[in-house]
């Protein structure tokens, strides 16, 4: 399992990049609460908890579809308590979110 990811483009706060990222990549609108990690690693990376507020799962349509050397995944809807259960990357990042949720 990977987290979404993507870039901040110039004039975009961390949070509004995400909010764009999440509909590109997933086709789901969110409302950004609290951030849970910022990782430095070549740049620098935001986690947030968020909530979908409107959009479909699964119907984005990103540049990450229409790039075929990249590989293929397929998003997936489950509850938080389970991710402990899988191979969660990057694995600091998946630590925070298991400490911020209590699992």
């Amino acid at each position: 399992m990977f987290f979404q990811a993507g870039g901040i483009e110039e004039g975009e706060t961390p949070e509004e990049a995400t909010k764009r990222e999440v509909y590109e990549e997933l086709g789901v609108h969110i409302q950004v609460e609290h951030r849970i990690a910022k990782v430095e690693y070549k740049g620098t990376e935001y986690y947030y908890n968020a909530h979908i507020i409107g959009g479909v799962f699964g119907s984005g349509k990103g540049e990450e579809f229409e790039l075929k050397d990249r590989g293929s995944y397929i998003p997936l809807w489950m509850p938080v308590n389970e991710l402990p259960n899988l191979n969660v990357k990057p694995y600091d990042v998946a630590k925070c979110v298991f400490d911020y949720y209590g699992i």
